[in-house]
């Protein structure tokens, strides 16, 4: 789907057995090191180093790169919020890549774990505080490339989409309407449950030469449908 002069999206399905075969090559090569990993983060991993490698050929060198990833932190509060609170919690968590070493599936499936291994929160100006410290990184031109070099990410991994039913029974499959903002922050990608549960799509948006480069990688293919 084109969604700018510049902007293309495309669907990619992944299926559990091949992400499980992936997630075994990861937990060999960091001699298990990283514990148990989820299909989640073993594929936002190849993801973004795919999408980062994809941008390095387009411009013929590496540049600093980011994934900013959304976590839901509802349960992360001490006390718990009542479970009658309005609203969504999420804390956008930042891994920054400054050599094309850093890229690699290990490297990235570890510092993603670590990151998402935050500690709870107070109380929710602790996360407004949080986010205030991130925007004003992202804002003071303290990272290279921040722009053009970021990558955002989100999962729906797990919610019940494909099991709706307003009465004409369950959906065949189901997608995202995603607005995209109009500032250089516009690479990234969505995952969601395929409709069998029996594998991850997800949901590419990239600029237009990248995706040539990012749907045509063999490494990506051999555990994509």
């Amino acid at each position: 789907m084109k969604l700018s002069n510049s902007l293309v999206s495309k669907i990619f399905v992944f299926p559990n057995s091949k992400l499980s075969d992936l997630k075994n090559k990861v937990a060999f090569a960091t001699s298990g090191s990283i514990n148990n990993p989820t299909l989640v983060e073993i594929l936002t991993s190849l993801l973004y180093k795919t999408a980062v490698g994809a941008a390095t050929t387009k411009s013929g060198c590496f540049k600093p790169s980011y994934l900013f990833f959304m976590v839901n932190v509802r349960d992360k509060f001490v006390p718990k919020l009542p479970k009658s609170t309005v609203g969504t919690c999420v804390k956008a968590l930042m891994i920054e890549t400054h050599d094309i070493s850093e890229t690699s599936l290990s490297k990235v499936a570890g510092d993603l774990r670590k990151k998402l291994q935050f500690e709870e929160m107070q109380n929710v100006q602790q996360l407004v505080e949080y986010t205030k410290g991130l925007m004003g990184k992202l804002g003071n031109g303290e990272l290279e490339n921040v722009g053009k070099g970021s990558y955002w990410c989100s999962s729906f991994c797990g919610f019940p989409f494909n099991k709706l039913d307003f009465g004409w029974g369950k959906p065949m499959g189901t997608t995202l309407a995603i607005r995209l903002p109009k500032s250089e922050y516009r690479n990234g990608f969505v995952l969601m449950d395929t409709a069998d549960g029996d594998g991850i799509k997800v949901m590419m948006v990239l600029e237009k030469e990248c995706m040539d480069i990012f749907e045509n990688d063999k490494e990506m293919l051999s555990y994509c449908l």
